[in-house]
């Protein structure tokens, strides 16, 4: 086998149509797929080039700040959570940029009380702070206001624009969001009036925090950045702000668990579509998938290891190794002699973006996707079933990023 090469991971977004009633779950114990879907159609909406840490923002206050100012936020949309696969995103708690449209209403341009010639209000819990908007007839911020808030009217990722710049840990009076509401995501955390939804219903439920403590990296000072946190919970580093008007009743609602692997079924003119679009792919050339069951049993037979407590196949995998998360996982060979690995998330609306790919120059022989039900982070690929050298893994590791590997 011919070294592999690893693509690096460039931004790449396609819609991948799926009808709304075709993944389906089955019972059992989780070991077996559920049943195979076919999209309908393909098309690239984007690429970019590979994701890293943006360069330090910083948007200064557009206005003088002064006391007891409220800032209006007219009513429209948020794009509410972050996108699979961005740096620091827990899909257990970030929706996957779910559009919600809100009403109009006002925010307290900086945290309580509101006034740059006294220090925030801490230290108080989630109870105290709602009787404190109360006593000025106001009411506190829900989550998704509060966010609408922060990423202003482009959406941005950091209340400062693309990147967080450190310095407005330092008071945050200085930076200000793109509605210019200032110091939001740090130097602290806010209590919003929302409740984080528990998954199960013998869970309790949180109060969610919003924005980043100072110091923290800069991935916690994301605007969807969400915490749950006890109400009863306060802390030096724990504020809020007000908002008034009408109060937007929208929440976010917790993933669904899903079954960790279902098997799909992909038409070639997409795959096609889908890879020519990543610079790292489009030198595969026309792309095949392998065949179940004929070359699975010529990867089985190829090597000289058990498959009990395994299913093996060449479809296409829909895989969630962890709640809020589905990864579309697939093998095939292209016309200029190798063959690939490649995993992609999936976003809202059936979108999808790169997460990881693996190319094999030189070789075309199938690649079947191995798993077990009860090892939720892991896959296994294979052109020689345990042998040592011709396979490797799928994995989803504990900071949320996906992985392949050769063994």
């Amino acid at each position: 086998m011919n070294a592999p090469t690893r693509s690096a991971l460039p931004l790449i977004v396609f819609a991948l149509c799926l009808p709304p009633c075709a993944c389906k779950r089955q019972g059992g114990s989780g070991n077996e797929p559920g049943e195979s879907v076919r999209p309908s159609s393909t098309a690239v909406v984007s690429a970019a080039s590979e994701e890293s840490a943006a360069p330090p923002s910083r948007r200064a206050p557009k206005k003088n700040v002064g006391a007891g100012q409220k800032i209006p936020i007219p009513a429209g949309p948020v794009m509410a959570g972050s996108m699979p696969g961005d740096r620091g995103r827990d899909a257990t708690l970030e929706p996957p940029l779910v559009k919600f449209d809100l009403g109009a209403f006002e925010i307290d341009r900086l945290p309580y009380p509101n006034d740059p010639g006294q220090p925030p209000r801490v230290d108080v819990t989630r109870g105290q702070a709602q009787e404190l908007c109360a006593q000025r007839g106001q009411r506190l911020c829900s989550e998704l206001e509060w966010e609408r808030a922060c990423k202003g009217p482009d959406d941005d990722v950091f209340a400062t624009g693309a990147g967080w710049d450190p310095t407005c840990d330092k008071g945050g009076a200085g930076c200000a969001s793109g509605f210019d509401v200032v110091g939001m995501g740090g130097p602290l955390r806010e209590w919003t009036s929302s409740t984080v939804e528990p998954v199960d219903k013998e869970e309790r439920a949180f109060g969610a925090l919003r924005g980043g403590r100072a110091g923290a990296a800069d991935i916690e000072h994301r605007c969807a950045r969400r915490e749950p946190a006890d109400p009863g919970a306060h802390g030096t580093d724990i504020g809020f702000r007000c908002c008034s008007g009408a109060p937007n009743t929208a929440t976010i609602p917790r993933p669904k668990p899903l079954q960790t692997f279902r098997r799909v079924q992909l038409d070639l003119d997409q795959v096609n579509s889908m890879l020519g679009s990543i610079p790292q792919m489009n030198s595969l050339g026309r792309v095949t998938l392998f065949k179940d069951p004929d070359d699975v049993n010529l990867v089985i037979a190829k090597g000289d290891a058990g498959t009990k407590g395994n299913i093996i196949t060449t479809n296409p995998l829909m895989w969630s190794p962890d709640l809020g998360e589905e990864l579309l996982v697939v093998t095939g060979k292209g016309s200029s002699g190798a063959s690939f690995v490649a995993a992609f998330h999936r976003l809202s609306d059936d979108r999808y973006r790169l997460a990881s790919s693996f190319v094999l120059e030189g070789e075309t022989a199938p690649i079947v996707l191995g798993f077990n039900g009860y090892v939720k982070n892991r896959i296994t690929w294979s052109t020689c079933w345990g042998c040592l050298g011709e396979e490797g893994a799928v994995v989803y590791r504990s900071d949320r990023r996906v992985v392949i590997e050769q063994f």
